[in-house]
């Protein structure tokens, strides 16, 4: 089933897995349709069909540029990926990487399986040259509107010339996404001085200083909030736990600011505070973020997005494929690698 074929003709395609994430289908649905409304793309809802169209039954499908591309099963959050896909090789996350790979979709959009995404899109797409491993970065702090942090929970353990890797595509996320051509770029630490932090900081600081970056040295958890650095590099450990502990802190504060405003503001404006902490300290959630180092562009989002989530997602994917991320990341690699090769 598709909508206004003739109509959506030109428009980039985002392929979305509408059975990933805690409320798929329905809220996936939902937020891709309103996503293809706000955004101006045509969205394939990869999906099982007869639940997918249950699901579009209930939405306004006005001004939305639809397809529902069939899909047999989807990985949940637990399952050993790699082993998943084999299992299931039509699963949803596997179909949409496979369209971006064939070129009937310019980008895709999963809520699904972190771990089933980097494997679907390792596998489906390859990986760029020089990259071992994909990675999540992008902005997460709206405090921090113009920082994007890498990697935000791909990778728990990483080695010093992967670290170097992330901050090279994290430059020109930067650049695109931010419009700052000369990224500062920072490693996290512990401290500022150099020689601070443990191992695998201290010899990635040292592959920093040596590259064709414009490294600022080690920053630590304070200047986060400083612009200090645009791109902040560190292993999905840290990354995922800082992410997390900004996603709670938001939910803390709204849930205080709730509680202590009772009965002194009126309900919409506690509604209007709690939003805009919300915003401050939850980005990531809002936009989503791309998965870097693949030859395509994959976009993960949060396993428990609502149809907003999912709507900034689809956003999201318009922008890398507008900006051409994917591919302007690989010649930058490219680049470097033939520079140092030279």
């Amino acid at each position: 089933m598709s909508d206004s074929d003739t109509n959506s003709a030109g428009m980039p395609r985002i392929a979305v897995d509408a059975m990933g994430g805690d409320y798929a289908p329905q809220e996936i649905v939902k937020g891709a349709v309103e996503g293809s409304r706000l955004h101006g793309v045509k969205v394939l809802l990869v999906g099982d069909p007869s639940e997918v169209e249950v699901e579009l039954k209930k939405v306004d499908r006005e001004g939305a540029w639809l397809e529902v591309v069939p899909s047999q099963g989807w990985v949940v959050e637990g399952e050993h990926p790699v082993l998943a896909l084999r299992r299931m090789p039509k699963a949803s996350v596997a179909v949409a990487t496979a369209w971006v790979k064939t070129g009937q979709a310019d980008a895709m959009v999963t809520m699904g399986s972190t771990g089933a995404a980097m494997a679907s899109a390792k596998l489906g797409l390859g990986m760029m040259e020089g990259v071992d491993r994909p990675c999540l970065g992008g902005p997460f702090l709206g405090l921090a509107p113009h920082t994007a942090i890498l990697d935000l929970g791909s990778n728990i353990d990483c080695r010093p010339h992967q670290l170097l890797s992330f901050a090279i595509m994290g430059c020109v996320f930067a650049r695109k996404f931010f419009g700052i051509e000369s990224p500062r770029v920072g490693l996290l630490s512990v401290g500022s001085e150099e020689g601070k932090g443990n191992r695998q900081v201290r010899e990635a600081y040292e592959l920093f200083k040596r590259s064709e970056i414009r490294f600022v040295g080690n920053v630590e958890g304070t200047d986060l909030l400083t612009d200090r650095a645009h791109v902040v590099v560190c292993d999905g450990f840290v990354g995922n736990i800082l992410l997390k502990f900004a996603e709670a802190l938001g939910d803390g504060i709204s849930a205080h600011l709730n509680e202590k405003l009772q009965g002194k503001l009126a309900p919409s404006d506690i509604a209007e505070l709690k939003e805009g902490v919300w915003e401050l300290t939850n980005r990531s959630r809002r936009l989503s973020g791309p998965l870097f180092g693949v030859k395509g562009n994959v976009i993960v989002g949060h396993g428990s997005s609502r149809s907003g989530e999912v709507a900034g997602a689809v956003g999201m994917a318009k922008m890398c494929v507008e900006m051409d991320l994917a591919n302007s990341m690989e010649a930058e690699l490219a680049a470097l690698k033939a520079k140092v090769a030279g």
